[in-house]
């Protein structure tokens, strides 16, 4: 059980969530994985298959992921503190990515975690794992972080979504990041949408 400054509550729970495309089927497979935390033991996975409904729009990943993550976390029995998602936070050129989206729609503290810059300025931050440099907007206002979750591996970009600071999130991702570059949670979520994906594809061929 850990509590942070700006965060209101501990943390016992963490999830991880991400979608899979199927262009065969026309249908997007989502997951979410819920960890014990700081442990990162598994202690529930959800999965729901959806018809895909909004084209890609840079941007606008909420409308592609959005209903089937939704639709699996209408499932889960053990609610998680905060959540992690594949995607922006307020790093975003809306300031509504899908971190921060979904979080209003759950009313849950949530975190954008993004493997790739799509938006704001920033330097390359030092090779250490733990080391990171603010990310900011065009008015100088911090938007995130570029941070090292290994040493002298390509950094990722994290931003605060919903009802969470930046220190929290930098925090919160590192210690999710055990073994790789990737939070554990989001890594399994990755893995399980596949695999419902390959299964269903298996299925209907």
């Amino acid at each position: 059980m850990i509590c942070y400054s700006g965060f209101s509550g501990d943390i016992r729970l963490v999830a991880g969530t991400d979608a899979s495309f199927s262009k065969q089927s026309d249908t997007t497979h989502g997951a979410v994985c819920i960890f014990s935390f700081p442990d990162l033991e598994l202690v529930e996975q959800r999965t729901a298959t959806v018809r895909l409904q909004f084209p890609y729009v840079s941007g606008l990943l909420t409308f592609r992921e959005g209903p089937v993550l939704l639709k699996c976390f209408e499932k889960i029995q053990n609610i998680p503190d905060v959540i992690i998602f594949d995607g922006q936070g307020i790093m975003h050129p809306r300031g509504m990515g899908i971190a921060t989206h979904l979080g209003i729609l759950l009313d849950a503290p949530t975190i954008g975690f993004a493997k790739s810059h799509l938006y704001g300025i920033f330097k390359e931050p030092a090779g250490a794992r733990g080391s990171y440099e603010h990310v900011k907007d065009r008015d100088d206002k911090i938007i995130g972080a570029c941070l090292r979750t290994r040493d002298n591996i390509k950094p990722v970009f994290v931003s605060p979504g919903h009802r969470i600071d930046l220190p929290a999130s930098i925090d919160i991702v590192l210690k999710c990041c055990s073994k790789f570059r990737i939070p554990e949670p989001l890594r399994r979520a990755d893995r399980l949408s596949k695999q419902i994906k390959k299964h269903i594809l298996q299925k209907h061929s």
